[in-house]
């Protein structure tokens, strides 16, 4: 029940953006300019305040979360790879989409009230360590999954992307901080406590703007995509085939309850908003993404409390 409310309370957010297109208050033009705004600013200071929220203790104790969560990412993208070989004649971006649904799902925003509810405040500071695995591969394998680089200096040029550099800067700081004993006094204290308050307050517009860019392309989605066997694929793999493949691995994986329950809860989740977010902003099919992205949230209404009801 409370992962349905959930799931209700996000559909609610996207009829905002769905509204704001249909009125014209939100254009084509301004939705790709607010997936800029999202990748390049919005998004790297929500990671940066979640990154520098732990200790490096944190990152010792906790290190296999983030390699369970990145093997779940790569089991999605080579049972993709197994899959696209079946789809029959389609265009590159459409397979390349098929190929980022079933390696990236909604790792971070749309399980953390469910796992606060299920294991407290633990558990979201697990649930955030973990998504470094899936921030990793999103800004590596992920963007060049919508932008195929033709020299070594562009491909570098896409890595180097705000939200990776973000993540590494962070991760970065919360070792020389935790081993040099760094501590800020006077000013400059209060300079690193309105820094992190400014990235705080942007970050948490991360939910809100990605949601209305989804809302913005399912105004203009077109019915007949939703009845495409492809779709229905893509939603079987990513909502029913990852988690059975990859439950009994988990249960091998030396992870305390808080950790395993974070896990196995990530590994049920619909395909990521984000997915949206990165075809309007990199370029991609768009439509076959959206597609994918309502389908997939609307079989996890059924297909995520029966999975966690047999794992947890």
């Amino acid at each position: 029940m409370t992962f349905a409310l959930q799931i209700f309370c996000v559909f609610g957010l996207i009829a905002c953006g769905f509204y704001a297109r249909k009125r014209g208050i939100l254009s084509a033009q301004g939705t790709r300019e607010l997936a800029q705004l999202a990748t390049d600013i919005i998004y790297p200071a929500l990671i940066f305040v979640s990154i520098t929220s732990l200790s490096t203790t944190d990152l010792r104790a906790n290190i296999l979360l983030p390699l369970c969560v990145l093997g779940i990412a790569l089991t999605g993208l080579l049972l993709g790879l197994i899959a696209v070989q079946f789809l029959g004649p389609i265009a590159p971006a459409t397979a390349r989409a098929f190929l980022f649904h079933c390696m990236v799902n909604n790792y971070l925003f749309l399980p953390m009230p469910l796992v606060l509810f299920l294991f407290g405040e633990r558990g979201v500071a697990l649930l955030v360590y973990s998504s470094i695995g899936y921030e990793l591969i999103l800004w590596t394998v992920g963007i060049f999954l919508f932008r195929r680089a033709t020299t070594p200096g562009e491909q570098f040029r896409y890595l180097m992307s705000p939200p990776f550099i973000t993540l590494m800067a962070s991760m970065l700081w919360v070792l020389l901080r935790d081993t040099l004993g760094i501590e800020w006094q006077g000013l400059l204290a209060s300079l690193a406590e309105s820094i992190v308050f400014v990235a705080r307050l942007m970050g948490q517009a991360t939910v809100p703007v990605a949601v209305l860019i989804v809302g913005s392309r399912f105004a203009v989605l077109r019915a007949g995509t939703m009845l495409g066997w492809r779709l229905w694929l893509l939603s079987a793999i990513r909502l029913v085939v990852i988690p059975l493949v990859l439950f009994p691995l988990l249960w091998w994986v030396p992870l305390d309850a808080t950790a395993r329950g974070v896990v196995f809860i990530v590994a049920v989740m619909p395909s990521a908003m984000t997915s949206v977010v990165f075809s309007e902003r990199f370029g991609g099919d768009t439509e076959f993404i959206a597609g994918g992205l309502l389908l997939t949230h609307l079989w996890a209404l059924i297909t995520v409390p029966l999975l966690l009801a047999w794992a947890l």
